[in-house]
């Protein structure tokens, strides 16, 4: 089976949503769900997908697990909780839990002041109630300011399942991807830790990080999404993920299943 390991809904009528504005957003500042992408899904023999959260609060993740009840192909949803306030944290994932499409978290850590969020003594008790609870975490983590932290997360909290987001955003075509893939290596060298390749834009030259993943990661522990509506750079849909996976070059059979969906089904237990 083919699963989309990223991508995301929005409802602006009935959510308020800080990160998207219309200078941000353009065209895709409206409400935007599931009746939209199923036809592309079937297009690209796509089984499932996995929604992640585009705010920190606990009425979108309601409204997405709401969701998963009417499109049974919303495989998975990574929402949010308070990682912040541990018992909080504790009490939130017992009544999302109970909900079988609940399968992990993700914290918006790029709007953070604090760069240093993710490693705060708090917030790893957060991490280690995430962890206990039985749930993955999305690290929506940025270089140079949070990949770094990959790593420490992952030795604090060893049995938590951490997949890094959008292969940390690496700069690509700039002197920074030694850096980059450096942060990237130090991450991978635990095995608790998996990595998307999402949100990468095939309008740029974004093969060498792709491959430096594949290296680094294998593609058991990559998994790939379209971070639609965002992402695609204005191709269609099937034609944008297509792309993406043809940056990685020769792939196995084994490896191409992996990457397009074995990988999403055992992190994500879709």
């Amino acid at each position: 089976m083919r699963f989309d390991a990223h991508q995301h809904f929005w409802n602006i009528e009935r959510l308020h949503y800080p990160i998207l504005s219309p200078e941000a957003f353009g065209e895709l500042y409206r409400t935007i769900e599931p009746p939209e992408l199923e036809p592309k899904l079937r297009k690209a023999g796509i089984s499932g997908t996995v929604v992640v959260q585009a705010k920190d609060g606990l009425d979108e993740t309601k409204y997405l697990l709401g969701l998963t009840d009417l499109y049974p192909w919303i495989s998975g949803v990574v929402g949010w909780v308070d990682l912040a306030s541990p018992e909080q944290a504790a009490s939130q994932l017992a009544v999302f839990g109970r909900h079988p499409k609940f399968k992990g978290v993700r914290h918006l850590v790029m709007v953070e002041p604090d760069d240093n969020w993710l490693v705060r003594p708090d917030v790893l008790k957060g991490l280690s109630v995430l962890a206990a609870s039985g749930f993955s975490f999305d690290a929506g983590v940025e270089f140079p300011k949070h990949l770094r932290h990959v790593g420490m997360i992952a030795q604090s909290v060893p049995d938590l399942r951490i997949v890094i987001d959008h292969l940390g955003r690496p700069p690509v075509d700039t002197p920074d991807m030694a850096a980059w893939e450096a942060e990237l290596a130090r991450a991978a060298a635990f095995p608790n830790v998996y990595c998307k390749l999402s949100g990468l834009s095939v309008a740029q030259p974004i093969a060498p990080a792709v491959v430096a993943a594949l290296r680094l990661f294998g593609a058991r522990r990559l998994m790939l999404g379209s971070d639609w509506p965002i992402s695609n750079a204005g191709l269609p849909y099937e034609e944008a993920l297509d792309t993406l996976v043809r940056t990685a070059g020769e792939l196995s059979q084994p490896e191409l299943d992996a990457l397009l969906g074995g990988t999403a089904k055992e992190f994500y237990r879709l």
